[in-house]
């Protein structure tokens, strides 16, 4: 009986520490995006920066994350309805290079994907993720600033909820 509540009284309060649900606005402090340089599947060097006009959703994924893929598919139909209103996703893939070019050319990716060749690479963990389970997105607004994270698949009601009013 005492462990059950020992372990009810540990997940309530690791429920409560911020970023642990499974999406969380950062409202309580204006969060800058950590800057960061990754090399992408097209053979270039990539900065965040590159996008700073643009609403920049970061979706961080793995070959073989089956969750991963499945998501895909609706954030190459949301690069492709919401692009020309200022949305750029950019996929960092946390795993092999040659098996994330493998989903690429699958799936028909339409947005830059960032490759870090390592599951433990500290990329994620910069950007709120504790426990570097995949899918992982953040959210960052025109001016730089992370505005929301989500451990999980973004599905449609998230993405109208958190992205659209942002592409505005």
């Amino acid at each position: 009986m005492r462990k059950t509540a020992a372990f009810a009284l540990a997940l309530a309060m690791l429920m409560a520490l911020p970023g642990a649900g499974a999406g969380e606005s950062a409202t309580r402090a204006t969060i800058r995006a950590p800057s960061f340089t990754l090399p992408g599947l097209d053979g270039q060097q990539h900065e965040l920066g590159e996008w700073g006009d643009k609403v920049v959703l970061l979706n961080f994924w793995a070959s073989w994350c089956s969750p991963c893929q499945t998501e895909i598919r609706d954030l190459v139909a949301f690069q492709t309805q919401y692009g020309k209103q200022g949305l750029q996703v950019v996929g960092i893939g946390m795993d092999d290079e040659v098996k994330l070019r493998n989903v690429h050319r699958t799936l028909e990716i339409n947005y830059p994907v960032l490759f870090t060749n390592s599951p433990a690479h500290p990329v994620m963990s910069r950007f709120g993720s504790r426990d570097g389970v995949v899918p992982y997105s953040v959210l960052i607004s025109r001016e730089g600033e992370v505005v929301y994270t989500h451990t999980g698949v973004i599905t449609r009601e998230i993405f109208d909820e958190q992205v659209i009013p942002l592409l505005k």
